[in-house]
């Protein structure tokens, strides 16, 4: 964790005319216990302004800032920064996009402020840098599409900031945001996409622009983004990269890095704060008057940023270096065998060189050379040279070429692993003269190493096939590594998509002193930035690496060709079992983080087509048989529905005449089941949790939300019998309740009443049914007792009938009860029939409702966002403040339609329902094909849902009407 240096401090910039957005603000950064005022200050760093993002505070600039206050304090070149930091009030901008474009407009304002400060005081025209975490960043992209902003902005850094895509697209606003800046990055900047042809594992720089094109106005800036990682679980990695960027990187492939991080870690995390901040100053300069700049030049700019985040940048070196002769003191040493380790457990006293003759290792082609613990690493150490032999000196090289190009630093444990991997064959290509690749070591008190490692390709790279959905499978790749064995590769083919997750188990077999020790790097050929690396010791408690994918490969990208490389540097004293399965915990974790955002979708589809199922069975029921509660939610014909739809979107991507366009997604069959049967699962779960709680807990949650309204029982008890006698007062209250406040407010208390009226339905629905249960008990007792007395009576009737027989054998006796009822018989009849249609009178119309409080609940956690704004402006004192609310016509569209559907009674008997049924099974595809990834297209969904229930009992009404007034 980064900790201040002094005591954080911020000074507020007196910013003219902003009077739009006052309760916004732009602070200086400093230290110490004296304060400042920037206002008055002669500012001669370098500008860099942080922009906070979904719920960030403008204190979140302070571990950056204090790195670059020290830095610049420390360094000879007398270059330091000035940060600056954007206050947007811990805005949720993630979840709604009306605060975006505010946010938007005061960064303009504040980076004029910026430049003011700057131009009163040195009167110098200076570039800025932007900084964004989170939705900062796209707030930070979006504001140059000002032609009078970009021209200020010298480079964007974005901090886990979701770029090209939202995490969940609940508004109109948040989609109108993204689509306006991606139609004019579109005409204005240079795009990068991955195509079949690429491989960033071969050449990571093959597809970084190096110079601006001068048709794009917009590619002068250097735009450098990053990504947290699996730890990040609020913007997944595939989100961080885009396709105007010209550096992608991942925290854990960032050099002296190597980690993941969290969301919020990433702006406080130490080495991540210290490379920023060297790339920072690495791209500044200083004039003459002390005044710092940040270095127009593109190209410059690139290269170091690719030096600082992707991987050092050591240029061959074309001179050659002459080493000092042997009476020095230096050793030298000739060795040829395939694995060599030497240990220096003092360290150096004097310079050691180490040669390994090509001739030897020609046949081999691959040459593996690693040192660890060396605090010379940085300069020359591996060289290839022509030795001569003398007798006096032996073998040695009077000059070499340094190779230190080639040089690679991995993480380990405790320190780095600087290692150099040479292709014998195509060296000596080059310089056929070359007899020998040296290996000079220089004096050190601390204990170092020498490893080498030679090998042929053939007998280090294993291919495999990445298993799909299957039960895990344990497959042996290598039954033991050979002793010495420092470097081997997997080759992942089939890896295409971002689910599936491949599980390797490296387990030590036997390592004798040494302590067990792995690192892994994971290259994605077609996704520039997303190198992972991993290290594993005996510290560790699962000896796992999990290898999947940022995002799908490109379009007919071959995978068998270009596979997923997994990279092994192992420790050379150790014998290893390396073996490979599917995993099922990892698979489903990744779509949980990758399509989790899929659910409300295909939850409203699985409510649409309940609503269907128990529209017709009631409409069906014959004999007054109720609606069971649970009736339509224990289905599978919605699984086929989505079968259907991936053949229907196919169709519908063809079609140009659409005014929107299917999602374009195409991810495995796999993905919408497990999504889709997920829903169902939910959809059961929460009826039944809603049926319980209306049983058990009613009078309990009755008082909760009375609370959470703020009613009296009285005032509860009046809005229920205004409802009862009056039902359209339902929507004229809850309609004047969202205008004035917001269609979210609106939403949320008609819920909470829908399900208040609901409950007290079913609460005197209860009572009934216990008085009509009691009363049938009563009445069978009773017809029980009479039954008793009657059969009593019978015998001693046949007792007299027989005497009357015999004395008058034409006589025939009626047998009466004592009571004269002839109707005794049917009176159990009579009490069955009146439970039977008690019940049915009082539970019919529920199974309905509660599906339409579940609908018009998803519609209101849609507008959860706008909600909890509209809430913070009201208690922060910004009522003013204009809030777009898109959702207050489909809002007024449903809170009518429902209100008319309780006033008419619905559902009940009528015609024409088949053609809702017919609608609901369209808005099921609709569902699926449009709302997946745009997730708030489910509200106007939902609202044609009630409009089309609620019109069909409106339209029988009238039809039963024109019916009577005929007869």
């Amino acid at each position: 964790m980064t900790y201040m240096f002094g005591v954080p401090q911020f000074s507020k910039v007196n910013i003219k005319d902003n009077s739009e957005f006052p309760h916004y603000g732009l602070f200086y950064y400093y230290e110490g216990r004296i304060l400042q005022d920037v206002n008055r200050m002669k500012l001669k760093g370098a500008p860099v302004i942080f922009v906070p993002g979904n719920a960030g505070s403008y204190k979140q600039v302070r571990s950056l800032a204090s790195v670059a206050l020290r830095k610049g304090m420390d360094n000879d070149r007398g270059i330091h920064m000035d940060y600056f930091t954007v206050n947007f009030e811990e805005q949720l901008s993630a979840l709604y996009g009306g605060y975006l474009e505010n946010q938007k407009l005061f960064l303009r304002i504040a980076i004029l402020a910026v430049r003011t400060l700057y131009k009163e005081a040195n009167n110098v025209d200076k570039s800025i840098i932007l900084v964004g975490h989170s939705m900062g960043g796209k707030v930070a992209q979006a504001v140059i599409q000002d032609p009078a902003i970009a021209k200020y902005i010298n480079t964007i850094i974005f901090i886990s900031s979701p770029i090209d895509k939202p995490v969940v697209n609940f508004d109109p606003k948040i989609n109108e945001f993204y689509s306006n800046t991606d139609g004019y990055f579109h005409n204005k900047r240079t795009t990068h996409l991955p195509n079949r042809q690429t491989n960033v594992c071969l050449n990571y720089q093959d597809k970084i622009p190096h110079q601006g094109n001068e048709s794009k106005i917009l590619d002068n800036i250097l735009m450098i983004s990053m990504g947290g990682g699996n730890r990040d679980l609020l913007v997944r990695d595939g989100l961080t990269t885009s396709q105007y960027n010209d550096i992608h990187a991942m925290t854990s492939s960032i050099p002296k890095v190597w980690l993941s991080c969290d969301h919020l870690s990433a702006v406080w995390c130490l080495q991540l704060v210290l490379v920023i901040n060297r790339f920072i100053f690495g791209i500044s300069v200083i004039d003459e008057n002390k005044n710092v700049f940040f270095s127009p030049d593109k190209y410059y700019r690139t290269q170091t940023a690719i030096n600082y985040f992707v991987k050092p940048l050591n240029k061959p070196k074309s001179n050659e270096v002459y080493f000092p002769k042997l009476n020095s003191g230096s050793s030298w040493q000739e060795d040829s065998k395939i694995a060599f380790r030497k240990v220096f457990k003092n360290g150096l006293r004097a310079d050691y060189n180490h040669l390994l003759p090509t001739a030897k290792y020609k046949e081999l082609k691959k040459i593996y050379i690693e040192i660890d613990s060396y605090e010379d690493f940085e300069n020359d150490w591996v060289f290839g040279c022509t030795a001569h032999r003398t007798e006096a000196s032996g073998l040695y090289c009077q000059k070499g070429t340094s190779l230190s190009h080639f040089v690679q630093t991995i993480p380990s444990h405790d320190n780095y692993r600087y290692m150099v991997l040479l292709d014998i064959h195509r060296m000596l290509k080059y310089y056929p003269d070359w007899t020998h690749i040296l290996v000079r070591l220089k004096p050190t008190n601390k204990p170092t190493s020498l490893k080498i490692d030679a090998y042929s390709v053939e007998d280090r790279k294993y291919k495999i096939k990445a298993p799909k959905f299957s039960l895990p499978k344990l497959k042996t790749l290598v039954n033991e590594t050979v002793m010495g064995t420092i470097h081997t590769g997997v080759l992942i083919e089939g890896l295409d998509e971002p689910f599936p997750t491949v599980q390797f188990d490296i387990e030590p077999v036997e390592c004798g002193d040494d302590e067990f020790g792995v690192t892994a790097k994971i290259c994605i050929p077609w996704a520039r930035g997303f190198n992972r690396h991993i290290h594993l010791t005996h510290d560790t408690k699962v000896k796992t690496i999990y290898v999947n994918v940022p995002f799908s490969t490109p379009s007919g990208y071959n995978t068998t060709q270009n596979p997923v490389t997994l990279d092994l540097f192992l420790n050379p004293s150790c014998r290893y079992k390396i073996s490979y399965q599917f995993s099922i915990a990892g698979t489903f974790s990744k779509i949980v983080q990758e399509f989790y955002h899929w659910l409300p979708a295909h939850l409203t589809a699985v409510l649409f087509l309940v609503l269907r199922n128990q529209i017709v069975s009631f409409q069906n029921s014959e004999d007054a048989l109720f609606v069971k509660p649970y009736a339509g939610f224990f289905q599978s014909k919605s699984l086929y529905i989505v079968t259907g739809c991936r053949l229907l979107k196919k169709l519908l991507l063809n079609l140009k005449f659409l005014p929107i366009s299917p999602d374009t997604s195409n991810y495995s069959f796999y993905v919408s089941i497990i999504i889709h049967g997920t829903a169902i699962v939910l959809s059961i779960v929460s009826v039944f949790s809603i049926w319980t709680i209306l049983t058990f807990h009613g009078n309990i949650l009755h008082k909760i939300a009375l609370k959470l309204t703020r009613l009296s029982t009285a005032s509860s008890e009046i809005l229920m019998k205004v409802v009862t006698t009056l039902p359209l007062s339902f929507g004229v209250l809850f309609i004047s309740i969202s205008v004035g406040t917001c269609s979210g407010i609106g939403l949320t208390l008609a819920t909470i009443f829908y399900f208040l009226v609901i409950s007290n339905a079913y609460k005197d629905y209860l009572e009934n049914w216990a008085w009509d249960k009691a009363k049938g008990i009563f009445k069978r007792i009773r017809q029980k007792i009479r039954s008793t007395s009657k059969n009593k009576g019978t015998v001693a009737l046949s007792q007299r009938e027989i005497i009357a027989v015999d004395g008058n054998p034409g006589q025939e006796l009626i047998p009466n009860n004592e009571n004269g009822d002839t109707n005794e018989l049917d009176d159990s009849n009579e009490v069955a029939n009146e439970e039977k249609c008690s019940y049915f009178e009082g539970l019919e119309n529920f199974a309905f409702h509660i599906t339409m409080l579940m609908l018009l609940g998803i519609m209101s956690a849609l507008n959860f966002g706008l909600s909890v704004a509209w809430i913070k402006a009201k208690y922060q004192g910004h009522i003013h403040e204009h809030l777009p609310d898109p959702f207050i016509i489909p809002t007024i569209i449903t809170l009518t339609c429902l209100s008319v559907l309780l006033q008419l009674g619905a559902p009940r008997k009528s015609s024409g329902y088949h053609y809702v049924a017919i609608i609901l099974y369209l808005c099921v595809c609709g569902c699926i094909l449009f709302c997946q990834e745009i997730v708030y297209r489910l509200s106007y969904l939902i609202t044609f849902v009630y409009v089309c229930v609620a019109l069909q009992e409106v339209c029988y009404n009238f039809y039963t009407l024109i019916l009577d007034r005929r007869r």
